[in-house]
C-alpha cells in the first residue's frame, strides 16, 4: 500500500515538474546551438577580417606598384620629349642650313640668268613668267644679242629644285659659250652644239645618267622681220590674227637618250610681221593640277587663254596668266616649275 503511494507521488511529481524542465531543456539545447554559432560567427569575422587586411596589402602593394610605373613612365616621358625636343632642334638647324643654302643657289642661279631690265628695255613688248616650284628652278631663260638677233630660249631641264637648278646653269652656260664663243647663231646649230656639250659635260657616253633638257630657241631679226626656231621637245606658238600657229619641235631632248640617237635638229625659217605675237614656254603652266575639279590646265586651255588676251599689252599678259594660274591652282600644291616667254614684234 505504502510503496503504491510512493509510486504514485513519484509520478505525480515527474509529471508535475516535466512541464518546467522541458523548457530548461530546451533553453540548454539552445544555448549549446547559439554557443556553437557564435564561436563560428566569431571564427567567420576573424576570417573575413584576415583576409580584408590581406586584401588592404595587396591593394597597397598594388598601389605601390603603379605609383612606381607611373614614376618610370613619367621619366621615361620626360626623356623622350627632352630627346625630342633636341631632335626637333636640330632638325629646324639643318632645315635653316637647308633654305639658307638653297636661297644662297637661287641668288647664283639668278645671277647667271638674263637681267629682266635689260630684256625689256631691249624687247619692250615683252614678258618672262617664272615661277619655280622649289626656292631655286629647273627651267631657265635666255637672251642674248649676236649680229643683229635677238636669241631667246626656253628651257625645262630634268627635274626641278636643286638637281634641276644644277643642270639650269649648265645649259645657260653652255648657250652662252656656244653663241658668243663658237659664234652660232642658228637655233638648230645651238641645239646640235648644246646637246654635244651636254652629253660631254655629265659624261653621259660612260655613264647611265640621262638627265637633260627639252628647250624651244627662236633667232628674231626684227630688221628683216625673220624669225628662225628649234625645239628639242618644245614648240614655238605665233599668233597672228587671232589666229595660233604651232611650230612643232623635234621630238627627242638635249641629252639624255639623246646620245642614241644621231639625228639633228630642224631650223624653222619663217617670216613674221608686225603685230605677230611669239610664244616660248615649259610644260609647267599646262601642267597645273586645280580648277572645280582638280585636273590639268592642258595645252588646249592655255592656247585659247593665249589667243583671248591678244587685246592686251605684253607686261598686262604677264599679269593675267599670273593671277590666272593662281587661281587655278587654288588650295592645290605646284606641280612643276613654270615659265612662259611672249614677245610681241
Amino acid at each position: 500500500m505504502y510503496q503504491q503511494n510512493t509510486s504514485s507521488d513519484i509520478l505525480t511529481l515527474f509529471f508535475t515538474i516535466s512541464p518546467l524542465i522541458y523548457p530548461i531543456m530546451v533553453a540548454i539545447v539552445l544555448a549549446r546551438r547559439y554557443g556553437q554559432n557564435q564561436q563560428q560567427l566569431i571564427e567567420q569575422v576573424v576570417t573575413i577580417k584576415k583576409l580584408g587586411e590581406e586584401n588592404l596589402l595587396k591593394e597597397t602593394e598594388k598601389k605601390n606598384i603603379l605609383a612606381q610605373q607611373n614614376i618610370l613612365l613619367e621619366n621615361k616621358v620626360t626623356e623622350r620629349t627632352f630627346e625630342l625636343e633636341e631632335k626637333n632642334k636640330e632638325i629646324l638647324s639643318k632645315n635653316k642650313e637647308i633654305t639658307d643654302s638653297l636661297i644662297y643657289a637661287k641668288r647664283i642661279q639668278a645671277a647667271v640668268l638674263p637681267n629682266l631690265n635689260t630684256v625689256y628695255k631691249i624687247l619692250d613688248q615683252s614678258f618672262i613668267l617664272y615661277i619655280p616650284k622649289d626656292i631655286v628652278s629647273g627651267d631657265f631663260y635666255e637672251f642674248t644679242q649676236k649680229n643683229n638677233k635677238h636669241i631667246i630660249a626656253a628651257a625645262d631641264c630634268t627635274g626641278h629644285g636643286v638637281a634641276g637648278a644644277f643642270m639650269s646653269i649648265i645649259g645657260s652656260s653652255l648657250i652662252k659659250s656656244i653663241i658668243n664663243e663658237k659664234n652660232i647663231t642658228t637655233p638648230s646649230g645651238i641645239l646640235d652644239a648644246l646637246n654635244e656639250g651636254i652629253i660631254h659635260s655629265l659624261k653621259q657616253h660612260e655613264s647611265e645618267t640621262h638627265d637633260g633638257m627639252d628647250i624651244s630657241i627662236c633667232s628674231l631679226d626684227i630688221e628683216k622681220m625673220s624669225l628662225e626656231f628649234a625645239g628639242a621637245n618644245r614648240p614655238l606658238w605665233l599668233i597672228r590674227n587671232s589666229e595660233l600657229i604651232v611650230y612643232a619641235a623635234d621630238k627627242f631632248p638635249i641629252g639624255g637618250l639623246q646620245i642614241k640617237h644621231n639625228n639633228q635638229f630642224t631650223n624653222h625659217q619663217i617670216k613674221i610681221q608686225q603685230k605677230d605675237t611669239i610664244y616660248l614656254f615649259s610644260d609647267g603652266y599646262a601642267d597645273q593640277f586645280g580648277g572645280e575639279q582638280g585636273k590639268k590646265l592642258m595645252t588646249k586651255k592655255l592656247k585659247e587663254i593665249l589667243v583671248s588676251i591678244q587685246h592686251l599689252g605684253m607686261s598686262e599678259q604677264k599679269v593675267y596668266l599670273q593671277n590666272y594660274f593662281n587661281a587655278w591652282k587654288g588650295n592645290h600644291e605646284q606641280v612643276d616649275d613654270v615659265l612662259i616667254i611672249g614677245i610681241r614684234v
